[in-house]
């Protein structure tokens, strides 16, 4: 796809591809349990990332409020936000998308989040991001290619 024809997904990804692997992952872990790590401390250090992946969409979503743009994949960007949470990662709700199935994966003891949580990843890459990026690139241009080369797509 040119880049300057790009136009936003019409289907919101992210949020299906990490619905599909949470159902995955809990289906799968009823029918074959994977030896996993249990216990106290990894359901703490599991809630502790829960709350952090919280944390960061809360602050992700107000910072993209405050730039006046949209957080719905589906709508155009009126503004190119690098401030906050997009100072680090150049796509932190997703990043929290994934980091929730880790999460979720250390509280429930289900090795199945990892591996669906890996392939959530790909996933997004494939179906939202590079897309979006296609998309980001046709209204901001060198400004977005900037942003490209300070901050990473991930973390």
């Amino acid at each position: 796809m040119n880049a300057y024809r790009a136009k936003p997904n019409n289907i919101p990804w992210p949020p299906i591809i990490a619905l599909a692997a949470v159902l995955l992952s809990v289906s799968a872990g009823m029918f074959i349990e994977l030896p996993f790590f249990h216990g106290p401390a990894f359901r703490i250090a599991g809630v502790a990332l829960l709350v952090l992946v919280v944390a960061v969409d809360i602050w992700s979503i107000s910072t993209l409020r405050a730039a006046h743009t949209t957080v719905m994949p589906t709508r155009k960007s009126t503004q190119l936000v690098t401030a906050g949470p997009f100072g680090f990662s150049r796509n932190p709700i997703y990043l929290g998308n994934v980091l929730l199935l880790l999460a979720l994966g250390l509280i429930l003891a289900n090795a199945w989040f990892l591996i669906f949580a890996a392939l959530a990843a790909i996933g997004i890459q494939k179906f939202a991001i590079d897309r979006e990026e296609l998309h980001l690139l046709a209204v901001f241009g060198a400004e977005y290619e900037s942003y490209c080369r300070r901050v990473r797509r991930w973390l």
